[in-house]
């Protein structure tokens, strides 16, 4: 990964991680090992379902862990953005 690509992810974890709680957390730090190992593909919400099932086994137990689908999906979701807008400032 590039270092412009390392900052970007830095700058965009830095922001969004504020507002999570662990759990929350530990599941996007484990979205962007995946991004960094395949590339961008990871962080398309098509994805998600995949991404939950390598981390969680079943969509169900994350959905415990997390807080239910919609909340698993508005994180992912804000976690783009993040990544959309740091990137637009630099």
């Amino acid at each position: 990964m590039d270092s412009e690509v390392s900052l970007l992810l830095d700058r965009a974890e830095n922001e969004i991680f504020d507002l999570l709680d662990d759990k929350q957390k530990e599941f996007l730090e484990f979205v962007l090992a995946k991004y960094t190992e395949t590339g961008i593909e990871e962080l398309d919400q098509e994805k998600l379902p995949m991404l939950l099932k390598l981390k969680y086994g079943e969509i169900s137990d994350a959905s415990k862990e997390l807080g239910g689908i919609k909340e698993i999906t508005n994180t992912f979701l804000n976690f783009q953005k993040h990544l959309y807008v740091v990137n637009k400032r630099r």
